[in-house]
């Protein structure tokens, strides 16, 4: 599984940096991205961005997302609401 792991790299999302894992403090266990965007609105027809934000993750999370997502393409998780409420689901039950 920490192979894998060493496939993630840092990610810059509108010049804030993301680091490729992180350790919480209080914490021993390693945390790696998974994934980071910005958050914004709409107003008045134009996105106005308003945020960073990078969502880590504890390795076990791989093997409870795996039992549905594996084999399915970058885009294709993307575009998936489910997807990301099983990420959120995940996260909860940390």
């Amino acid at each position: 599984m920490a192979q894998s792991l060493s496939l993630v790299s840092d990610l810059t999302v509108e010049d804030v940096h993301f680091p490729s894992s992180v350790v919480p403090p209080g914490s021993s266990n390693s945390l790696f991205l998974g994934g980071a965007g910005v958050r914004g609105l709409e107003i008045d027809g134009r996105f106005v961005k308003f945020t960073s934000i990078g969502v880590y993750l504890e390795e076990s999370a791989i093997q409870s997302l795996a039992a549905t997502w594996k084999g399915k393409a970058a885009d294709e998780l993307f575009a998936s609401g489910d997807f990301f409420k099983d990420v959120v689901k995940a996260l909860q039950a940390i």
